[in-house]
């Protein structure tokens, strides 16, 4: 009798050591994806801010970008003045930020070109200067139509920029 109490006792402590390893595991499981929600949690957060961050630096950089006109056809017309005149560095300040760099670099190599081709380049864009272009069903965006593609955004301040010629 007493070696069967003996058994039903270790019987009861091997299935409560069973059922609290197995309460461990369970409760070690909750607790490592509680962790990873949360690290995955802070991690779009961050990330979020950090959107809204340079979603705030770049509306103060185009809020602070005056250069252009009032209307896409104004743009257009001050970039042509520019390139007329040969001052490549301020043609280029009448695209979008992001692509102001690339143009001068692309105006640099263009000053290397012979005369007449600058000339033509000029009077393309004069063509699709006098042609109608159509707005965005936002108003956000302009493209001119004509032998070349003239894309133009406006600005929060109101200013046109040119996205690509």
């Amino acid at each position: 009798m007493e070696n069967q109490e003996i058994r039903k006792s270790s019987y009861w402590k091997f299935i409560g050591a069973f059922i609290g390893i197995i309460l461990m595991v369970v409760i070690g499981f909750i607790a490592w994806k509680a962790y990873e929600i949360s690290r995955d949690r802070n991690a779009v957060k961050s990330a979020a801010e950090a959107m809204e961050r340079a979603g705030k630096e770049a509306y103060a950089r185009a809020m602070a970008d005056t250069y252009g006109g009032k209307t896409p056809q104004e743009t257009l017309a001050m970039y042509i003045d520019a390139v007329e005149k040969g001052d490549y560095e301020l043609a280029s300040k009448y695209f979008i930020g992001d692509n102001q760099v690339k143009e001068l670099e692309s105006f640099n190599q263009a000053a290397k070109a012979p005369k007449e081709k600058i000339d033509m380049y000029i009077s393309t864009l004069n063509d699709v200067l006098k042609r109608s272009g159509k707005y965005s069903s936002d108003n956000q965006y302009f493209s001119f139509d004509g032998d070349i593609l003239v894309r133009m955004k406006a600005y929060p301040n109101g200013i046109w920029k040119i996205i690509e010629i």
